[in-house]
């Protein structure tokens, strides 16, 4: 899942193509209908940004993607969408950040 993210920052891929090309780049289902907060772990999230909860931690590298330029959403219920927001109205993580989780999820 990693994969786009990874190309992006490299300049390249389908995300990096369309935004060379002034394309909106849309993320759809970011959390992959809820798996991804499944798949990562507390210490992820606590790497991608400290006292986030590790659905908002991923939805937070998602949305920090180099040429993404929105997050298609859904919610189950209210909270999950205040959480959403919270998360995705924080600051993006640089590329370097970015990098640094993929060292460790490659790992």
């Amino acid at each position: 899942m990693a994969t786009p993210l990874a190309q992006a920052l490299h300049g390249h891929g389908p995300i990096a193509d369309a935004a060379h090309k002034g394309l909106e780049v849309f993320a759809s289902a970011p959390l992959h209908g809820g798996e991804l907060p499944h798949l990562a772990t507390p210490e992820l999230a606590e790497l991608i940004r400290p006292g986030l909860s590790t659905a908002q931690a991923c939805l937070l590298a998602v949305a920090s993607c180099h040429g993404l330029t929105k997050v298609l959403l859904s919610a189950t219920d209210p909270a999950h969408w205040v959480n959403a927001l919270a998360a995705l109205d924080s600051e993006p993580l640089p590329p370097e950040h970015l990098r640094k989780i993929l060292d460790v999820l490659n790992a």
